[in-house]
């Protein structure tokens, strides 16, 4: 019998010390290759091609945790993405920016097939709504301690030890936080191969509003971090500040909030937490000072707390839970592939309007209001 108390704290550790090393790295990565040389056009390429294998490792993640368990999928890809992580800091230290790219490429498939096995892991945890709720929001402050010290320290590191060093040290630790692994037990059984969940068109049109929600959200990535580059000129330090504020308010207000939200309408309160995201991008327009666009993060940040547990709630809900594993990759598929077309969406927006800062996120805001309506319709 698996203790889900136990397990769950376990896992929101595993959650800590494997996002920690990303996230060292992870917010710089499409900064980096765009002061490597790589024109924002061809940055937002790279997003694409990013979406469709983030999209992929995210699939057979899914379909493999469902035939050879949550455990080992996870510790499969969490080494090999350990790996290519430690070979994106190898690629650094020669001139250009396409070894680093194939790298970065290839970890995210691996580091997807991990996560999505982390996720589904999760939701065998949660017996009903409210559980599910409830585990995915203590996993997100486990995840997000690791967001709140790695880019401030990986900001710190980028400067004083440069790029290359800093990769190496990332993929070192991602591969150590694998001795959690040890004792952690499977809390389902395996179930048999098949692709049934494919098949399942009221699943896909279920959560088919999620890839404009995702687009949307994932402006807080490459967009902000370019935005707050170029246009007001923080330094990787400063924008390891920002990350660190949105890590600190999930790891203080995720749980009071996923209580509070367990009994509420899932789908009328992703819809408040978009409307948070939306004031905050627009703030952006218009604040320029360091302190300013931290409190700007904050109030992204409880919107993120709102929409997200309760995002994969709907989409644990709407699973069967003989396949969550294969759902969940579907689940991921949308997520990972939506996060990357927005930051190519980003791209596009910032080739043209980075030098206007109330159309640029004036237009991300449009997306916002779009992907609310488009949920609240087909999804609620």
């Amino acid at each position: 019998m698996v203790d889900s108390h136990s397990s769950i704290r376990r896992i929101a550790l595993l959650g800590t010390f494997r996002t920690f090393p990303m996230a060292l790295v992870g917010p710089f990565t499409g900064l980096i290759l765009y002061l490597r040389g790589m024109p924002l056009a061809y940055v937002s390429a790279y997003y694409a091609v990013l979406a469709v294998l983030g999209a992929g490792g995210q699939l057979v993640g899914g379909l493999l945790s469902d035939r050879n368990g949550r455990k080992r999928t996870m510790i499969v890809g969490q080494s090999m993405s350990a790996l290519f992580l430690f070979l994106m800091g190898v690629a650094l230290v020669f001139p250009g920016y396409v070894w680093f790219s194939v790298a970065a490429l290839t970890q995210t498939f691996f580091g997807s097939i991990s996560f999505s096995a982390y996720n589904t892991f999760i939701g065998d945890l949660g017996v009903n709504k409210e559980g599910l709720v409830t585990s995915y929001g203590i996993a997100r402050m486990g995840i997000n301690m690791g967001w709140a010290l790695g880019p401030l320290v990986g900001g710190f590191l980028l400067e004083d030890v440069g790029y290359p060093l800093t990769f190496m040290i990332a993929g070192v630790l991602i591969g150590a936080a694998m001795v959690l692994f040890i004792g952690l037990q499977e809390p389902v059984k395996r179930a048999e191969f098949d692709l049934s969940a494919l098949r399942d068109s009221r699943y896909a049109l279920s959560i088919l509003p999620f890839v404009l929600v995702f687009a949307f959200i994932a402006q807080f990535g490459l967009t902000l971090t370019v935005f707050e580059n170029t246009v007001n000129g923080f330094s990787f330090l400063d924008l390891g500040l920002f990350y660190l504020v949105n890590g600190l308010t999930v790891v203080a207000f995720q749980y009071p909030i996923s209580r509070f939200l367990a009994p509420k309408d899932p789908v009328k309160w992703v819809n408040a937490g978009l409307m948070l995201y939306g004031i905050s991008y627009m703030m952006l327009a218009f604040v320029r000072g360091l302190y300013g666009v931290m409190f700007s993060v904050f109030v992204m940040t409880i919107g993120e707390d709102i929409s997200t547990p309760l995002l994969m709630t709907i989409a644990n809900l709407l699973a069967r839970p003989e396949k969550r594993g294969s759902y969940m990759g579907i689940y991921g598929v949308v997520s990972s592939s939506a996060r990357s077309v927005g930051s190519s969406i980003g791209s596009a927006l910032m080739s043209s309007l980075i030098g206007y800062p109330e159309a640029l996120w004036g237009s991300v805001d449009v997306l916002g209001i779009v992907s609310a309506v488009a949920t609240q319709v087909v999804t609620g």
